[in-house]
């Protein structure tokens, strides 16, 4: 040996924010002069440094070098004891490097930190809100949620009402506001309230404030029509009876000349003829002003067909115009861009983008199956909308890395998108079971044959006629073992609890467009 080390103390404690100290003694036992290069190892070297970290020892002579350790009042300094060493190199004589081990021992901290999103609701009859609730402390923790308004006039159940969060982490619950009593008429009443997050061992609740304001269901510009209505139908009948013609009958005329002799045949002037009939239009011709059968039939017609194709429930989904015609040699998908061939999958996507009721919602006037300029910008508004979205995973452009194509991570994220932890819970047979059956579908896909295409159309089809019949109904899919298992596999490539429920957090991973990656498919 060339040296002898000593680490004084060899364990020490430490509050988060806060700082602590250690020392470390070196002698060179050699005969030359020796440089040692010192280290730390370990989880603590993040937040600890050594000074000098060079010492330079003449034969026989010691030196003494602080270690100091200030861990951050954040969840990176996870409480408890932590291993370290020191690592002491001599330059001349490596091979007799030395690693003195310690011990380190962070303090917990508790923050919480709880939102409700979003903090203002609008409803007739009912409202629907997250809790987020994030661990900004050093230790794992558990909570209770409670919500309650200042007047007990609106009914709350939370899904779940308690959470458990590891450090830097968040959890999130659902909440589903009712009010007592449905105001028919009138206006609206706002109801103030407050979320209560319960830190277990901790009597101080962490409070939020929200609002929820009631509306009326039939609005007051219904009533304002119906009494012009009334009043102008009042006037109507008061004039008709003002002016009411007066009638005369000839009943005494015709007995007091019942004897007469009635005109010969012809004596009187004869009536004028019929006018011939108008000829059949000819095909391509619209009917003459003046035949008002006509012009109502047709017009007739064609609203009947406009209803038709719209479908009849909230929101008016817009028709596609025919389809375009495919270019030669243009290529197909996926991904789908600019210039490739139409497709019903490209189509699905129009729909879901022309139902999102925002900014990025896509106006009228597209062609169905291909990416036009009015799609394209759309779907660059919504990815870039979901890449904002801190609720979800955010890893959509880490697959469709090109804005305004539709590829893999978009198409999973418009499936999954609107699908509650409820409707798709083991045996429950609805719509969102058939969108969570599709997003899957295409996360799970590292690679797509025409197989696996053919099927992500058969989805697309029944997504285009849910879209057409108003967003009722649809293709009905039971939540069953097999689509547990395609939960779990979701849930193993992106790092989640791999349990085969699709919670609220698998379900806001797959809006963000996290899916199975190509080159690192078991991650």
């Amino acid at each position: 040996m060339t040296m002898w080390t000593s680490l004084d103390p060899a364990a020490v404690a430490v509050d988060p924010g806060g700082r602590a100290t250690a020392r470390l003694r070196v002698r060179n036992t050699g005969d030359t002069v020796e440089e040692y290069r010192l280290s730390i190892v370990g989880a603590p070297a993040g937040w600890a440094r050594i000074e000098p970290d060079t010492l330079r020892l003449y034969p026989g002579s010691e030196a003494t070098a602080e270690i100091s350790f200030a861990p951050p009042r954040s969840p990176d300094a996870l409480a408890g004891p932590a291993a370290y060493g020191i690592r002491v190199e001599p330059r001349e004589h490596s091979e007799v490097r030395d690693v003195l081990e310690g011990q380190v021992t962070v303090a917990p901290f508790t923050e919480v930190r709880a939102e409700l999103l979003p903090p203002n609701l609008v409803g007739r009859f009912r409202g629907r809100a997250q809790v987020a609730v994030d661990n900004l402390g050093n230790t794992a923790l558990t909570a209770s949620l409670a919500v309650r308004d200042e007047t007990n006039r609106l009914t709350f159940e939370l899904t779940p009402n308690s959470v458990q969060i590891a450090p830097g982490r968040a959890a999130f619950a659902e909440v589903d506001i009712r009010p007592q009593q449905v105001r028919w008429t009138g206006s609206g009443e706002h109801h103030r309230m407050t979320l209560s997050v319960r830190r277990s061992g901790d009597d101080t609740p962490l409070q939020v404030g929200g609002v929820f304001e009631q509306r009326a269901v039939l609005p007051r510009w219904v009533f304002v029509a119906g009494s012009v209505l009334v009043a102008a139908c009042v006037a109507g009948v008061a004039l008709w009876l003002g002016h009411q013609p007066k009638v005369t009958t000839a009943t005494g005329e015709m007995q007091a000349a019942a004897g007469a002799q009635p005109l010969p045949q012809g004596a009187e002037s004869p009536l004028p003829s019929a006018p011939p009939p108008a000829p059949p239009a000819q095909a391509g011709e619209s009917a003459p002003a003046g035949d008002g059968s006509g012009g109502a039939a047709g017009g007739g017609g064609g609203g009947g067909e406009a209803a038709s194709e719209l479908g009849g429930g909230p929101p008016v989904v817009p028709p596609p115009p025919k389809k375009a015609a495919a270019a030669p040699n243009a290529p197909t998908g996926p991904v789908w861009d600019m210039g490739y061939k139409p497709d019903d999958i490209v189509t699905f996507a129009q729909y879901r983008l022309a139902t999102l009721g925002n900014e990025c919602t896509l106006k009228p006037g597209w062609t169905a199956g291909i990416i036009d300029r009015a799609t394209k910008d759309a779907l660059t508004c919504y990815q870039q909308h979901v890449m904002r979205d801190k609720k979800s995973s955010m890893q959509l452009t880490a697959t469709d890395k090109k804005l305004g194509t539709l590829g893999r991570a978009t198409l999973t994220s418009m499936w999954a998108q609107g699908i509650r932890a409820d409707q798709v819970k083991s045996g429950a047979k609805t719509y969102q079971v058939t969108q969570l059956a599709a997003a899957l579908w295409w996360a799970n896909q590292a690679g797509i044959s025409d197989v696996d295409l053919n099927r992500d159309r058969d989805y697309a089809h029944k997504g285009i006629d849910y879209f057409k019949a108003g967003q009722k109904g649809g293709y009905l899919m039971t939540s069953d073992g097999g689509l547990a298992k395609a939960i779990k596999d979701y849930q193993s490539y992106v790092g989640l609890p791999q349990t085969g429920v699709a919670d609220t957090k698998t379900i806001n991973w797959l809006v963000g467009g996290d899916v199975k990656d190509r080159g690192n498919p078991g991650r």
